[in-house]
């Protein structure tokens, strides 16, 4: 079974999607510690988030992601390293922008996609991102400014400025990705041998370096059909940056032993930061995913 499914691998061409989850289910896992309160003091050097009393609402919502597939022909994708940066400016509202992923401490099965529908404010032609070794510009395309760059562009852990044509400006972090993660066999790089780390129904241990960091870090399993042609479903927990987490084989029992799988593990900062240009405040969020393969036992 396993050989018939290893040349199955050849000819798909998977992709996890992205979701953000309004429903989620707390998981039993007594390692999973309490989110960091936002009101805890920020290192010297980071954006700082606290209150003004002249800066009120949401204007803004940023993604920065940098996403590295390990088996780009398992994926269906041109290229291993893809770095991305997507700014939003709106009118100020009360509500703050939602992330993709559940809560801290938390799982969600049947992902559903939600948004804040609002009017993109055309804040000049282009952007400039600049920090460290970081320079590029994001254009608006007439909703969004969006941009890429090369990775070795990318500034590790480095404040970096969002600055528009008329000098106005607000500043994020960057973050840091991965030198090892387990298990080992999902960042199998050729079609040929992927999709050999194993997803089990008793529950996956995954693990990360380095770790300990204010970020968050999501596994995002997306399961599919043996032959890659239909996806099944998905599997997606948060937790702290601790550097182990135990996915729980429960959520797994429903799918067919031998599905193929799509495993993303993501490092994500959160920021809400001031821009005092638009009297309100930016939700940033910042990525660094890894995309491996495995399948279901």
């Amino acid at each position: 079974m396993l050989l018939a499914l290893v040349l199955a691998c050849t000819e798909v061409g998977l992709y996890g999607v992205k979701y953000i989850t309004d429903t989620s289910v707390a998981i039993d896992s007594a390692d999973i510690q309490p989110e960091p309160s936002s009101e805890t003091s920020e290192p010297s050097g980071e954006p700082s988030s606290e209150p003004s009393s002249e800066l009120q609402g949401t204007v803004g919502l940023v993604v920065y992601e940098l996403e590295q597939v390990a088996c780009p022909a398992c994926m269906g994708v041109s290229q291993e390293i893809t770095i991305s940066f997507d700014a939003k400016f709106h009118n100020r509202m009360n509500e703050q922008h939602l992330t993709w992923v559940p809560d801290n401490g938390t799982c969600a099965q049947n992902l559903n996609y939600t948004t804040i529908n609002v009017s993109p404010l055309n804040i000049g032609q282009s952007l400039t991102v600049q920090g460290g070794q970081t320079f590029f510009s994001p254009y608006f395309n007439g909703s969004s400014y969006y941009g890429s760059h090369q990775e070795p562009q990318y500034s590790r852990d480095t404040l970096l400025s969002i600055i528009a044509t008329d000098g106005s400006a607000f500043q994020l972090m960057s973050l840091h990705g991965f030198d090892t993660i387990e298990p080992w066999e999902m960042r199998y790089v050729d079609p040929s041998y992927a999709f050999a780390a194993v997803v089990s129904k008793m529950g996956t241990n995954f693990s990360w370096a380095p770790y300990g960091s204010n970020s968050l870090l999501n596994i995002t399993v997306a399961v599919y059909s043996q032959d890659g042609s239909q996806l099944l479903g998905y599997v997606s927990c948060t937790s702290n940056d601790t550097g182990n987490f135990m996915m729980p084989g429960s959520y797994f029992q429903g799918f067919p032993t031998w599905s193929l799988t799509a495993i993303h593990m993501t490092r994500i900062l959160h920021q809400r930061v001031p821009y005092e240009a638009l009297g309100g405040y930016v939700d940033a969020q910042v990525e660094w995913s890894v995309v491996g393969t495995g399948h279901i036992e």
